[in-house]
């Protein structure tokens, strides 16, 4: 049996644990430092693969880049354009789109002539099978998943996140709608593991920390 990717998350919330402003109009950068995009290219260099979610392509519409593989989760491609810079021909490496069954012909033939395919699930990408796959069919040993909340919130529910790179930015965005580290429907106390601290550097007014997370047999 294939082992498991490792996965590790990077993300750079605000003091107030958000990713973004609540009433966003335009493309927003969190960090006013350049460190931390420096050491997200880093992350990006050593994953196999980058993983990240439509809404996130639909408000960002990031290149994913340096990256072997670039991985967007669907459940039905909706608003998901074939133009957007992910799918990019002129970038090195493979787009990949996983999605559901429900993923009607019309987004399977647009996204199918810029992506490779993958269908994971019925009405929702299984997070298991996605990595699954990834390990089996791409080699991959790394992912890296870069969001957004609902994209976490599926890694940890799939008892799955490895490793937290979180870089606290000492802005305040408030807004009960502005997306969050984790969102979904939320877990139990105890139902995630507490993660262990392993490292903590201050550069300026910036916390780059990473958590490590040991999961119990299932």
């Amino acid at each position: 049996m294939t082992a498991r990717p490792q996965v590790w998350i990077n993300l750079a919330p605000s003091l107030d644990g958000k990713l973004a402003q609540a009433r966003k109009r335009a493309r927003f950068v969190m960090s006013r430092h350049g460190e931390d995009p420096r050491r997200m290219v880093v992350l990006r260099e050593r994953a196999d693969a980058l993983v990240t979610g439509a809404t996130n392509v639909r408000a960002d519409d990031p290149e994913m880049t340096p990256s072997r593989l670039r991985v967007v989760v669907t459940h039905d491609g909706a608003h998901l354009s074939p133009t957007a810079r992910v799918f990019d021909r002129s970038i090195t490496g493979e787009a990949i789109v996983a999605h559901a069954a429900s993923m009607p012909l019309a987004s399977r033939r647009a996204l199918g002539a810029v992506a490779t395919l993958v269908e994971l699930g019925e009405t929702s990408v299984d997070v298991r099978a996605l990595l699954e796959w990834l390990a089996r069919e791409r080699g991959c040993r790394t992912v890296l998943c870069e969001g957004g909340g609902v994209m976490n919130a599926a890694f940890f529910a799939a008892r799955a996140v490895d490793v937290l790179y979180l870089t606290i930015v000492p802005r305040v965005l408030g807004g009960a709608g502005a997306p969050s580290i984790v969102s979904g429907v939320g877990f139990e106390p105890d139902e995630i593991p507490d993660g262990r601290l392993v490292s903590c550097e201050q550069i300026g007014d910036e916390l780059y920390l990473e958590y490590r997370f040991t999961w119990a047999p299932p």
